[in-house]
């Protein structure tokens, strides 16, 4: 096995007691990265020389923190100082950041090296990883299908042993997606648990900033870093699902659902019944509040680029700019309205958790990775918008500012699908110990070829 297929803290671990040096590490995924490039295109800006010696100076220090020597990547959407900062935009052709993130300063205390900055869909607001002025990040299962998006880099970088964690952001399932699509581990943690200082906004209320890596485990160690919270999650993992409830959404919610998928989903189920958990059928508002959130990411969004849209409108890519205008044509009225249901549903969704479940489950995507270009799903006999099908069971979440992961459950067709585990607010050691029990439970699954 080479070092770049460890995991994160398999490396992290080996660095600490002196079995590999972070020069070493730092080699072994730019080797992997630079084979993997030309290919699937997981990165936007890559600079190996800036890595070693970032990876060189590790190597003299003393440990200064949980992640030292070990590579990550960052989104090009958070700002990384001295590194480009181009939201995945030509509007932004030259842009270098001046100065860190505070997710970006966080990760540096802790030791970490940054290797690159990850693809993505332009300026996050899109969930294919289409992008018109850099090419599309493809899917490392299948290079003419999607990764997801919007942080598809990430999740590619991940996936192929370029790096060992990414930071990305969420906005309506944007670590999620690409995470399940692509078969690794992404959380969507509680909204401002993680600070946004630095980070380029899509929709200030529904963005939030989150970790992917291979397991359950680095992701819950990365979330302890980003943020500042050291043995919090990792202390957890150990707790499993014995007694809790699970709450799975019964009624229209499976109406657009993959039979392949429902099949993995039940899999899943099964197994976490198997660890003790019970399932318990529940009322879930997800289309009152999957329509809040579209209208809120509508109008913010438009709101964030209203001068620049109207003043270079031909700077965006098609997709990208064709919603910032609508998203321009929505009346006060109807963002004012999203904004009372959004606080009605969160009283309905405090009330479920409190009262029924301690979690709720969901299949991360309905649909396996779509084709590059696929613009139209058909399941079950009907044809979908393959956008709506992608954020389907993802987007409600982000609305209600819940604590939602993303863990692979198998696959369909020779592509992997995800478990979605979702918690109440402040509960990621809860839903991180449940995704740790069904990982553990579920046993290794393949990775694709690099």
């Amino acid at each position: 096995m080479s070092v770049a297929d460890l995991t994160l803290s398999q490396v992290a671990d080996a660095i600490r007691k002196g079995e590999l040096s972070p020069v070493e590490v730092v080699e072994a995924v730019l080797e992997r990265a630079l084979r993997v490039q030309p290919r699937l295109k997981p990165f936007l800006w890559l600079d190996p020389d800036r890595a070693l010696d970032q990876a060189r100076r590790r190597a003299r220090e003393a440990p200064q923190g949980p992640l030292h020597g070990v590579p990550v990547t960052l989104k090009d959407l958070i700002a990384e100082r001295g590194a480009p900062f181009t939201c995945g935009s030509k509007l932004r052709e030259g842009v270098v950041a001046d100065e860190d993130a505070e997710v970006t300063r966080r990760l540096r205390a802790s030791g970490a090296v940054t290797v690159g900055r990850a693809h993505l869909h332009e300026f996050a607001f899109g969930v294919s990883n289409e992008n018109p002025h850099f090419g599309p990040a493809r899917n490392p299962w299948d290079p003419e299908r999607s990764p997801g998006g919007s942080s598809g880099g990430s999740a590619v970088a991940v996936a192929t042993g370029c790096t060992y964690g990414s930071v990305g952001t969420d906005t309506g399932g944007s670590v999620r997606i690409p995470a399940a699509l692509c078969g690794v581990v992404g959380i969507k943690p509680t909204y401002e648990l993680v600070p946004r200082q630095g980070v380029f906004p899509l929709a200030p209320s529904l963005d939030h900033v989150g970790p992917l890596a291979r397991t359950v485990e680095d992701v819950a160690l990365l979330l302890e870093v980003l943020a500042a919270a050291p043995g919090r999650y990792t202390g957890a993992s150990g707790q499993g699902v014995r007694g809790l409830r699970v709450g799975v959404p019964r009624g229209r919610y499976w109406e657009a659902l993959h039979p392949g998928v429902a099949a993995r989903f039940e899999e899943a189920l099964r197994c976490l019944e198997a660890e003790g958990a019970r399932r318990v059928a529940v009322d879930f508002p997800w289309e009152a509040t999957s329509a809040a959130a579209t209208a809120l990411l509508l109008v913010e969004a438009a709101s964030v680029h209203v001068e620049s849209v109207r003043a270079r409108p031909d700077g965006y890519g098609p997709d990208v700019r064709d919603r910032l205008l609508v998203g321009l044509c929505l009346p006060a009225e109807r963002y004012v309205q999203a904004l009372r249901a959004r606080r009605a549903l969160a009283v309905a969704s405090r009330k479920l958790f409190w009262g029924s479940v301690d979690l709720v489950v969901t299949p991360t995507v309905p649909i396996p990775a779509p084709r590059l270009g696929e613009l139209v799903t058909e399941v079950a006999g009907a044809a979908h918008d393959t956008r709506a099908l992608l954020t389907r069971f993802t987007n409600p979440f982000n609305a209600l500012g819940l604590p939602a992961l993303s863990v692979p459950c198998g696959f369909v067709d020779s592509l992997p699908v995800g478990l979605q585990l979702v918690g109440p607010p402040w509960e990621e050691a809860r839903v991180l110990a449940a995704g740790a029990a069904y990982e553990r439970a579920r046993g290794p699954l393949p990775r694709p070829e690099a």
